[in-house]
């Protein structure tokens, strides 16, 4: 499978390259899916239709679909999310907020990632295109695997080991007095399970071979400026950038006012 990620600074773009970049790939017959891990999707606006979490069809060889974190959130993270819940109630939080409190601030951009592994894995479509988040966002992910990976091996992998062999005997003492339960064997594998997929999904995009980045990015100062750091935090980690697309440029012919105001001096 060939993986093309997008990024760039916010309202570069990088959606309507995305879009753009899907529909050439399905025109040369690759069966393509255009895949939205920003938050603030707007793949469905590019296609002119609606998109949900599942891929929707959108023409010969084309696919599109926008993240939903909720449905990841119920599929991967439910025990979680229960035991999470269970614990903010038992100190006193009422329903509403300690499920909100329990979804993690930024499993969303984790979500992204392992829904990537999944369609890495299944194998159904011959080209994966990524709308990712901005810029920062995504160069935050590319460090999940190396950063977690050493609390996971260092501290986490020997609290589960632990845990699992305590609980039955601290259980009947540790429920009357918390109030709750300790965390079960599938609340503790989770984590786990989620870091394993993380760092398979590493070697993919540190494969250049199926794995590349396309910076978009704007004729303006500051927005050349991000792109020339993401480039290079890019680097440090193994993934290669083999395009870098100039969005916004406005041709000559163009003559009309409004889009002249384009090209004055000191645009760049």
């Amino acid at each position: 499978m060939r993986i093309i990620l997008m990024t760039g600074k916010g309202g570069v773009g990088k959606t309507s390259v995305a879009a753009a970049t899907g529909l050439r790939c399905a025109e040369l017959g690759y069966r393509t899916l255009v895949l939205s891990t920003d938050p603030a999707h707007s793949l469905a606006d590019s296609f002119d239709l609606e998109l949900s979490h599942e891929p929707k069809k959108i023409r010969e060889n084309l696919w599109g679909a926008e993240l939903d974190a909720l449905v990841e959130l119920a599929d991967n993270w439910s025990a979680v999310q229960r035991y999470i819940t269970q614990v903010l109630q038992a100190r006193g939080l009422d329903g509403v907020q300690a499920e909100e409190l329990a979804i993690l601030p930024g499993m969303d951009e984790i979500f992204g990632l392992v829904r990537m592994k999944r369609h890495y894995d299944e194998g159904e479509y011959d080209v994966l295109i990524i709308d990712s988040a901005p810029t920062g966002t995504a160069l935050r992910l590319l460090s999940l695997p190396e950063v977690g990976g050493w609390y996971m091996r260092r501290f986490y992998k020997p609290l589960q080991g632990l845990s699992v062999a305590l609980r039955p005997l601290v259980e009947p003492l540790f429920k009357p007095i918390a109030g709750f339960s300790l965390p079960d064997k599938e609340v503790m594998d989770a984590p786990y399970e989620f870091y394993e997929q993380i760092e398979a999904l590493e070697k993919v995009l540190t494969d250049n071979t199926q794995t590349t980045v396309r910076l978009v990015t704007n004729p303006e100062r500051m927005v050349i400026k991000e792109s020339l750091r993401a480039h290079a935090y890019l680097s440090l980690y193994n993934v290669a950038t083999d395009m870098v697309v100039a969005n916004r440029i406005i041709p000559d012919s163009v003559t009309d006012p409004f889009s002249s105001a384009g090209r004055k001096p000191g645009a760049i």
